[in-house]
């Protein structure tokens, strides 16, 4: 499916746009209009979310709020951006708006607000708008709308996958956008002849993999590399990081089983044996290799950005073409995972560097090529 300019961007979609480039530019992992979702309810969505690694250990969320209007009313956003802020624990909040006037400047710091001024954000607008190469939100989200999934369509599961960044970047978070990017490469396998707007969907869920994990690797940035994998271990297996939680699970199946069904012991053995089994054929082992690398939080951080560009190309590239190293590392992990071949998805060449760059085995193989 070829990508049209079929969804028209207004005004504020196009300001939106050009600061997203802005932040691009800076070096930051940038995604547009997050929903937020609070008991089942749609809250409000944010227009910029923006990443950025600061350092080995430490990491920046900003939010942005962006009105591309005369009378912005930046007073009323201040406030409603610095709650917003907080709901979503973001380290800072940023209004973006055309009638910015010096007054909103001295109100916003009290609130430790900051703002893009007016002459600063036409600029901006003006530099970045406009950008040839790259679809807009909404015109990804119009192709998605178009694809059914189950009984939705894919705009609506990638809203689902974009709303746990509004929830704050966590195992369980990582291991849904694990799954998700693995269920649909390998229904881009399966659906379509070329790349088209499934391949777009794994890409922007890989992306969020590459960001989640280095979210998550900077607490133990500094710990030994076995300690790493032991994090990374516990909290893909079981979504949370505390070793004894798994091992408490399965004593309180045991002892329910011993006391109500089979006194002998001989059951709660077996349910055991059958845990451990299964734990060791979940196949996160090559993530958790590569997660635990040290210094890996660079190229995770490229290879999302890369992946988040290969989603919004005007023409989306088989994951042979991405033009990212780290790009190409990571969606070989995603078809490792996903149970694909390496050599089917990026390339008899590209697989054997991938190997050597992630450290880890390519996955056995499998019937079936890829697009």
């Amino acid at each position: 499916m070829s990508a049209q300019k079929n969804q028209k961007v207004d005004k504020g979609g196009a300001a939106e746009e050009a600061l997203r480039e802005y932040f691009k530019s800076l070096g930051s992992f940038v995604l547009r209009g997050i929903p937020v979702r609070e008991a089942g309810e749609d809250v409000t969505d944010v227009d910029l979310w923006v990443y950025t690694r600061t350092s080995a250990h430490a990491r920046h969320v900003s939010i942005v709020d962006i009105k591309n209007k005369k009378r912005g009313k930046a007073f009323e956003r201040a406030i409603w951006v610095k709650g917003l802020q907080s709901a979503l624990r973001a380290d800072e909040a940023i209004i973006a708006s055309q009638g910015a006037k010096d007054s909103v400047y001295a109100f916003s710091n009290r609130l430790n607000v900051r703002v893009i001024s007016s002459s600063v954000f036409d600029a901006i607008v003006k530099r970045y708008a406009g950008e040839d190469q790259r679809l807009s939100n909404e015109e990804v989200d119009e192709l998605w709308r178009m694809i059914a999934v189950g009984s939705a369509n894919l705009k609506v599961q990638m809203d689902s996958v974009k709303v746990e960044i509004s929830r704050g970047i966590s195992f369980p978070a990582l291991n849904h956008w694990v799954d998700e990017a693995a269920n649909l490469l390998k229904l881009a396998v399966e659906r379509e002849r070329k790349p088209g707007p499934i391949t777009r969907a794994a890409y922007m869920c890989s992306a969020l993999v590459g960001i989640g994990a280095d979210y998550l690797g900077k607490e133990h940035s500094l710990s030994e590399v076995s300690m790493r994998q032991e994090y990374f271990r516990q909290g893909l297996l079981f979504g949370r990081t505390d070793a004894a939680a798994s091992k408490s699970y399965v004593q309180f199946a045991e002892n329910v089983v011993t006391e109500f069904f089979d006194p002998s012991g001989a059951t709660a053995a077996r349910i055991r044996a059958g845990f451990e089994t299964a734990v060791e054929k979940m196949p996160v082992q090559g993530l958790v290799e590569f997660f635990a690398k040290p210094n890996v939080g660079t190229e995770l951080l490229k290879g999302a950005i890369g992946l988040e560009a290969a989603c919004f190309s005007r023409t989306v590239p088989h994951p042979s073409e991405l033009g990212s190293l780290e790009a190409k590392t990571i969606i070989g992990l995603v078809s490792d995972y996903a149970g694909l071949r390496r050599k089917d998805v990026l390339g008899a060449s590209a697989t054997e560097r991938q190997s050597k760059s992630a450290g880890v085995e390519t996955a056995p193989a499998q019937r079936g090529l890829l697009f």
